[in-house]
């Protein structure tokens, strides 16, 4: 018997970089066909400006707009130091994320690799703690903030299929210790991040062969997780060949990807011109960039930094200025960066590599998915249907209903 939910298990699956374009060939592989089968998937759908990890995830843990929950892109840049360091903590997001809300439903978590889940309250907890920072360092802070002692057999017991603590390694590890969970129906509530695809498209670029792999990986770790989900259908007297009964699934992307062919480093280029940090700087997001400009720059440092703009608009790989509504939404504004540009793809702004993500949402072949299982989200008659549409945020805004009116120890669902 389950002890702290009368009712379904919830499931929220992140593919990290899995466009729409890429449904239309993870419908040929046997288990994201299965899941659209029991489901009803959304093509089509826009992700939020802007479209980066951090800020994309946090709004989903959220149902808010980055400029609302205050999470401006994955880092915080120093440009006199020169550094960034990653907004991980739970601490940065200024309203109630889904762990909140099922730690205070009386549920029992399990997050993997979710960004901005350091600081939160879950059992089964396996941190992301990025940065630039030596491993040594990350490992005491990914030790203190993940359940370690929980997890401790499970990376004995799958060492070995993961090969190594790369991406690949980290995506089986979840896989495997999530499908355990759920057959044993460990916890209520699931929010797992597999990221070795955006990893690939970033050093190999969209459509390369170990892209394909990497997504044929995702489909064959989607296969580990529905084994779990049988085995606990079956236990609770269900039959996975007639469908899924007894959980509520959601699984979605979080940003497309671009092919990159040049880069434009805009520090670089106002350093080229003569004005100081202490003046203005930007923070590059790699589909944008964002000004900061100083309340004490002097009027000659205006002077220049306005010339520089009326330059830098009429570049080649410049597409336009960010609107009013991009600024605010993104959370730019209240960030501290007073204007915003973005490139034409093919180019970024910033770290030059093979594909990057972080574009205004008004760009072709820039979509992404989401897909929903289960009595709690669709109908019988939306089985193995497809949608076009929609927003992102939607995921989010399902999956904060299915805790809020999801059934705490002791309780009778009504």
């Amino acid at each position: 018997m389950r002890k702290n939910l009368a009712g379904r298990p919830i499931i929220m699956i992140s593919l990290d970089a899995i466009s729409d374009n890429d449904i239309n060939y993870l419908l040929t592989l046997p288990n994201f066909r299965k899941l659209a089968s029991w489901g009803l998937l959304h093509r089509n759908v826009d992700s939020l400006f802007i479209s980066n990890t951090y800020p994309v995830h946090t709004s989903i843990s959220t149902g808010v707009m980055p400029g609302e929950h205050g999470l401006f892109d994955n880092v915080i840049y120093d440009p006199f130091k020169n550094t960034e360091k990653w907004r991980a903590h739970k601490k940065l997001i200024k309203v109630k994320t889904l762990p909140e809300r099922a730690h205070d439903r009386g549920l029992v978590s399990c997050a993997m690799m979710y960004p901005c889940t350091p600081g939160e309250k879950i059992r089964y907890h396996l941190a992301e703690v990025p940065g630039t920072e030596s491993m040594i360092f990350r490992g005491f802070k990914f030790i203190h903030y993940s359940s370690t002692f929980r997890l401790c057999p499970k990376f004995f017991r799958y060492m070995r299929k993961c090969k190594s603590f790369n991406y690949f390694g980290i995506d089986t590890f979840i896989a495997y210790t999530a499908r355990d969970l759920i057959a044993k129906e460990k916890a209520d509530f699931y929010m797992l991040h597999l990221q070795d695809t955006d990893h690939q498209k970033h050093h190999t670029g969209i459509d390369s062969d170990i892209t394909k792999k990497s997504i044929e990986y995702d489909d064959k770790l989607l296969g580990t997780i529905i084994e779990g989900i049988e085995a606990a259908e079956r236990n609770a007297g269900g039959d996975p060949e007639k469908g899924i009964h007894h959980f509520d699934i959601l699984i979605f992307s979080d940003h497309a990807c671009m092919n990159i062919k040049e880069n434009i480093l805009p520090n670089d280029l106002l350093k080229e011109r003569g004005i100081s940090f202490e003046s203005a700087w930007f923070q590059t997001v790699n589909g944008a960039c964002f000004l900061h400009i100083s309340d004490t720059i002097s009027k000659e440092d205006r002077a220049k930094l306005d010339a520089f703009i009326e330059e830098f608009l009429a570049m080649p790989g410049v597409k336009r200025k960010l609107t009013d509504e991009e600024m605010k939404e993104s959370g730019a504004i209240g960030a501290g960066f007073t204007m915003g540009f973005t490139p034409y793809p093919g180019t970024t702004f910033g770290a030059m590599k093979k594909g990057q993500h972080g574009y205004t949402l008004d760009n072709d072949n820039y979509k992404i998915f989401y897909l929903e299982i289960g009595p709690g989200l669709i109908g019988d008659e939306q089985k193995g249907t497809e949608t076009e549409g929609g927003c992102i945020l939607e995921v989010g805004k399902k999956a904060i209903g299915l805790v809020e009116n999801s059934t705490p120890s002791g309780k009778i669902p009504r």
